[in-house]
């Protein structure tokens, strides 16, 4: 494998690694308890 093709699979990686995690914490963030506890912000 040449330079170029090893940094283009490295961004690659890194890219699909940082999508990842930034699905993981969306979903972490509007989980079940987030929308709950934030529906009983406007009910109370």
């Amino acid at each position: 494998m040449t330079l170029l093709t090893q940094k283009m699979l490295g961004w690659l990686l890194l890219s699909c690694l940082l999508g990842y995690g930034g699905y993981v914490v969306f979903r972490a963030y509007l989980g079940p308890d987030f929308l709950i506890g934030f529906a009983n912000l406007f009910v109370c």
